[in-house]
């Protein structure tokens, strides 16, 4: 760990120093490539440190994402100390969010760069695909969290939220191996195992499902099943050679062996968003149950609303790229989607050329809309109490907030 914390601080402020030390004598900052570039290299580093002293997985995730959060405060103390060296009062926006395609071509258009240059604001990015224990660490200005995991997240912690945007609907579906006879989860015989990626995130919808549509106890460390978190890209592997009866995955991290036919989506191939209309009694027109909404800490939101404004309109922008551009994004960025081959970018495009598309058309809230969300709770309230998705049913409704673009 202290060769890890060495790596860190010495890249990232390395970095500093020579943005610093230019022939003008003025800096611009460190750019958000050098610092992504920094932050990747401390963290691989971490893995590699933490699988050559022979951790189980459990412990080398635990590594990176500390690993994660110590590289983005130096990146932050980075980007304040060449801001500072210029006379710059650039606005610094912490955000932690999963990989992701429009973000990227935000950037490679330059329209990242322009909008940051037009609002005088700097994003500072940290990628993980646990944002739910990256900001419960107190990590982050605004983070991308699913609809349901703010309320357990505000329970766990003393960290109140605004939640301000939303992006991409829920879309982990539940899998099963191509001939098996399971057509929801009530076909499953109880007790098996099922792979999952986290005990929040879409287990958190899952549950609610289980509970209203079959009066399932479904959640990791009890209940009807035998839940075993593992990562999304390795779940796939792990239901083909029959660690598992079911899985839920998100879809690109299952799309070779979707379009090989190997593995099949249940429920009649409904995504989370779509199924939920199905048994939630919301009959709006609207697709509901976010699994990433942009939510800020409260603190920040309340002294930052036209930052907050601004990074919407930055994410309307991306979103229309991609709607605008959805073949090529996914050509360009296949990592994101887990291709290689050509058919299986194939597949993905067609996937995605649909209903299945889970990116919203518009990031800004309305006032019915939210209505309409957050009676997800409601159900939440009725789970076991062991359950770790449950609220009480007296629990406090977390903020959500219109803003009108």
């Amino acid at each position: 760990m202290k060769r890890m914390r060495w790596v860190i601080l010495v890249t990232l402020f390395a970095l500093v120093a020579a943005a610093c030390s230019s022939d003008s004598g003025t800096s611009d900052g460190v750019s958000q490539e050098e610092l992504d570039a920094a932050i990747d290299a401390a963290v691989a580093q971490a893995q590699a440190d933490a699988e050559s002293a022979g951790l189980s997985e459990e412990e080398v995730q635990s590594r990176i994402d500390a690993a994660t959060a110590e590289a983005t405060a130096a990146a932050e103390a980075a980007a304040a100390a060449a801001a500072g060296a210029g006379g710059d009062t650039t606005s610094i926006i912490r955000f932690a969010f999963a990989p992701d395609p429009a973000w990227d071509y935000l950037q490679d258009t330059g329209t990242l760069a322009q909008w940051e240059a037009d609002n005088n604001i700097r994003i500072v990015t940290s990628s993980t695909w646990d944002e739910f224990t990256y900001f419960a660490g107190g990590h982050g200005d605004i983070v991308s969290m699913g609809t349901q995991e703010i309320p357990v997240l505000e329970n766990e912690t003393s960290i109140e939220t605004v939640t301000f945007g939303k992006y991409n609907y829920q879309r982990s579906p539940m899998m099963r191996r191509a001939g098996d006879p399971y057509e929801t989860l009530a076909d499953v015989p109880v007790g098996s195992n099922i792979c999952v990626s986290s005990p929040v995130s879409n287990t958190g919808f899952w549950t609610v499902a289980a509970n209203e549509l079959h009066g399932l106890d479904y959640r990791v460390g009890g209940g009807d099943y035998n839940l075993i978190v593992n990562d999304h890209f390795v779940n796939p592997t792990n239901l083909l050679r029959g660690d598992c009866e079911a899985a839920v995955i998100i879809p690109e991290a299952a799309a070779p062996h979707l379009r090989a036919g190997e593995i099949e989506l249940m429920y009649d191939g409904l995504m989370p968003f779509q199924l939920y209309s199905t048994f939630s009694g919301i009959d709006d027109g609207q697709n509901h149950v976010m699994s990433n909404l942009f939510t800020a800490t409260e603190e920040w939101y309340d002294a930052h609303q036209d930052e907050a404004l601004a990074f919407l309109d930055l994410w309307q922008q991306g979103v229309d790229l991609w709607n605008a551009n959805q073949e090529e994004v996914i050509r360009t960025y296949p990592q994101h989607f887990a291709v290689e081959a050509d058919e299986d970018v194939e597949w993905m495009i067609e996937f995605m050329d649909g209903e299945s598309d889970w990116f919203v058309e518009s990031v800004y809230l309305d006032a019915d809309w939210v209505e309409a969300e957050v009676q997800i709770y409601e159900l939440m309230t009725v789970l076991h109490p062991d359950n770790p998705n449950g609220l009480p049913a007296d629990y406090p409704a977390p903020r959500f907030e219109v803003l009108a673009p």
